[in-house]
């Protein structure tokens, strides 16, 4: 696997650190796949869940996250984060392996899917978090925008082959049978990042003790006190607070209302990859030649407006198709330069001591936000249908752009 990296060239190909945390965070992202598609798909086809149940589904596999978030970035800054990777890997993997334990003796609920997706979303919180905060150790500030282009480069290659693999295993094998990949990856991921070498800098803990109250404090006044971090934060908590529409939806819409078969909503969605390999690819580039302001508003509007054809998808089936086609082909470039440049800004103005509580605030909000959006989603649906609420999704991603408005200029970033 590593081999294999290299061949994406630049100077961070030299750096055998940042070569296994790349490996590690490839493996599971492909595994990845297979549990985002496969425990919804588990809840709609397996267990003939609603609307209603794919929102609770998502929502209480979030409310951990959202509560703990502030503190676990707290607690972050006090700890060495690659322990925190390693825990969370291996917790995910034992969590998603009692699905298919339960399968082989028939006895998978809707219970036992909330209770994995929760646990699941709790430690990919606490690994998001240490891992936005670690990769600084691994890569020099300079090198910043090239270590997130990769890392979404191989999250670009992992959305081509995962969904569709994902797809065709569940098809072929059942979806529980199917989210074991996703287990054996993330043990894959917690050996390559055991095996890194680098140490991580001495903690800068202060001299009055540990207070996970106070210093959760301290992360929020920073980050909405900092001018760049308070409009970046609120815009991108808006923007997952509306993006979280589509989590419960997205599948059931495709599945039940527009009828596609799994193994053709697979190859839909890995669509998207190839636009967000090349995405992944331009990021870099696009950030030196294009000014940031810019280039940040301009991505986040295009975006949300090639996600309008996902509500106007109707018809026969190839129809369909071809209009779910257009924001996965599309839109996914985009997003990837958004949010690869987006990350690296914010990994570039946060100090080492604070990046563990940056890292808590954004995801207490984008959680909290999300949280929302996944039971107002599943309710909204029921009533008025899928198709109005995912049109008003989209609106509201292009209006999460005007927050960024507010941001210093170039010159000043």
């Amino acid at each position: 696997m590593i081999r294999l990296l290299r061949a994406f060239g630049g100077p961070l190909r030299h750096n055998p650190d940042f070569m296994k945390l790349w490996a590690a965070q490839s493996l599971s992202a492909v595994g990845t796949r297979f549990s985002r598609e496969g425990l919804p798909m588990i809840a709609a086809l397996l267990l003939h869940a609603t609307a209603l149940d794919l929102g609770l589904l998502v929502a209480l596999s979030m409310l951990p996250g959202v509560l703990l978030s502030p503190f676990a970035g707290a607690w972050i800054d006090r700890t060495r984060r690659r322990r925190v990777l390693i825990l969370a890997d291996l917790v995910r993997a034992v969590a998603l392996a009692t699905l298919p334990l339960a399968a082989w003796f028939g006895a998978v609920t809707i219970g036992q899917v909330i209770a994995v997706a929760t646990v699941v979303a709790l430690f990919s919180m606490l690994f998001q978090t240490a891992d936005n905060a670690y990769l600084p150790t691994v890569v020099d500030q300079e090198h910043l925008l090239e270590g997130n282009a990769k890392l979404a480069t191989t999250d670009a290659v992992a959305e081509i082959a995962g969904p569709a693999m994902a797809g065709v295993f569940i098809q072929l094998l059942t979806a529980p049978i199917a989210v074991l990949f996703d287990a054996v990856s993330y043990l894959w991921s917690a050996a390559l990042l055991g095996s890194i070498r680098r140490k991580e800098p001495p903690l800068v803990t202060g001299d009055r003790p540990p207070d996970l109250w106070r210093e959760t404090s301290e992360g929020l006044r920073f980050v909405f006190a900092h001018p760049v971090l308070r409009p970046v934060t609120l815009c991108l908590a808006t923007l997952m607070f509306f993006l979280s529409f589509f989590a419960p939806l997205y599948v059931l819409y495709a599945v039940q209302e527009l009828g596609l078969p799994p193994g053709l909503l697979g190859l839909v969605v890995a669509l998207g990859g190839m636009s967000a390999l090349v995405g992944a690819h331009m990021a870099s580039a696009a950030a030196r030649r294009i000014p940031l302001r810019r280039l940040l508003i301009g991505t986040l509007l295009g975006y949300g407006l090639v996600l309008a054809f996902i509500p106007l998808a109707q018809g026969p089936v190839w129809l369909a198709v071809l209009l779910l086609c257009i924001p996965q082909l599309l839109g996914d470039g985009l997003s990837v330069v958004f949010f690869t440049t987006v990350t690296a800004l914010r990994q570039k103005v946060t100090p080492d001591a604070l990046r563990g509580r940056e890292g808590g605030t954004f995801h207490l909000l984008t959680g909290g936000l999300g949280l929302v959006a996944a039971l107002v989603a599943g309710l909204a649906a029921d009533r008025i249908g899928i198709r109005p609420v995912l049109g008003f999704a989209v609106a509201g991603v292009i209006a999460s752009s005007l927050w960024l408005l507010a941001l210093p200029r170039d010159d000043e970033l």
